[in-house]
């Protein structure tokens, strides 16, 4: 999975909010409930929330996680001003994942537009540095 929304807050009622929601949701969770159920660390969540999947594209392919994200915005923006004004919510943040590239100095840019549509909307920015996928692997997925 590449780009995703996730919007939380201890105080959000996720399901009342996805009731009459538009988005499609990938994941919703609730404040109290265990994080990882099948994990032998309990750790219960502080916040309720969901995450919604924006983009579908490889890690190494910021520029079509970008083109996917501000059609996103474009498309969901009365829904996504819902969200922002919904009582509870107190982060909603765009998470990029990008590629870890083998060289000295890895820079990344997002466009203004991107940008001004984020903050217009109150949507933070992350960028999530995941590491490169082994060649085998990444010569298996494209055959």
């Amino acid at each position: 999975m590449s780009c995703v929304l996730r919007a939380s807050g201890t105080c959000f009622d996720v399901d009342e909010f996805l009731k009459t929601s538009t988005l499609d949701v990938l994941t919703a969770f609730h404040r109290g409930a265990v994080q990882f159920p099948t994990s032998s660390i309990t750790r219960k969540s502080e916040f309720s929330g969901m995450s919604v999947s924006v983009s579908t594209r490889e890690f190494s392919d910021l520029s079509g996680q970008i083109e996917d994200a501000i059609r996103f915005l474009l498309h969901n923006e009365e829904e996504l001003i819902r969200l922002r004004d919904f009582p509870g919510i107190e982060r909603v943040e765009l998470d990029f994942p990008i590629e870890e590239r083998e060289v000295v100095y890895q820079r990344d840019a997002f466009p203004h537009q991107l940008l001004s549509m984020l903050g217009n909307l109150c949507i933070g920015l992350v960028v999530s540095r995941c590491p490169a996928a082994p060649v085998a692997e990444s010569r298996d997925r494209t055959q």
